[in-house]
């Protein structure tokens, strides 16, 4: 297990890490498959896109139904997604308490949009808890996991080698950016499959926020 002077900073996955989120885009985009013909179930959806950048998604969508989206899809999604995470969005049991005591410097690194990010902070109560200066989304950084720039490019923003960080996080395309980016990487309640974890190295898995390692607290 890490010591409390093994990193220099955390860099926390964003759906399914801080927010209990994955579920509820889940429901979302389900909804929108279907205004399109696509009649995956639930499960099915949360398998093949959990994890993925919206770009990628779309052009997961369009693979499936042979053309282009029609120009609403985003639009509807999007409305579909912010009505429920309004009714139904809170942080992961536990993380408040985190971050309350954390003492390293700490960063929400995701595949969200930059307004979808903002949203989500908003609605879950963590926008205290990360400035501008600690969110760092694929739409603003140009590159979506499960690219590894990601995770460097926040570290180096940041000021800290990607070697130095903690990494949390939970989907498979989200454990591929961060192992293969050089940080340690820890998974919490992961979507990926033991198989993954196993193809990956990621042995370190978290179910509950009280087993995070001992790290300087406020």
């Amino acid at each position: 297990m890490p010591t409390e002077t093994s990193f220099a900073a955390v860099l926390f996955d964003c759906d399914g890490v801080l927010v209990d989120s994955e579920s509820i885009a889940t429901r979302a985009l389900h909804k929108s498959l279907q205004s399109v013909g696509v009649t995956l179930t639930e499960h099915e959806v949360a398998q093949q896109f959990t994890g993925h950048a919206w770009p990628r998604c779309i052009e997961m969508i369009e693979e499936l139904i042979g053309q282009t989206l029609p120009d609403t899809f985003l639009a509807d999604n999007r409305t579909y997604f912010e009505s429920l995470m309004a009714d139904a969005l809170l942080p992961m049991p536990g993380v408040v308490e985190l971050l309350d005591r954390l003492a390293l410097p700490f960063a929400v690194v995701t595949n969200s949009r930059t307004q979808e990010l903002a949203f989500k902070l908003g609605v879950s109560g963590l926008d205290r808890y990360f400035s501008g200066a600690q969110r760092f989304d694929a739409e603003a950084m140009g590159v979506a996991k499960p690219d590894p720039a990601i995770y460097r490019r926040s570290a180096e923003r940041l000021g800290f080698d990607i070697k130095q960080c903690l990494i949390i996080e939970d989907s498979y395309p989200g454990l591929v950016a961060a192992t293969e980016s050089g940080a340690t990487v820890w998974a919490y309640r992961p979507s990926a499959t033991a198989e993954q974890l196993a193809q990956l190295s990621v042995t370190n898995v978290m179910t509950d926020w009280r087993e995070f390692p001992q790290l300087p607290e406020r």
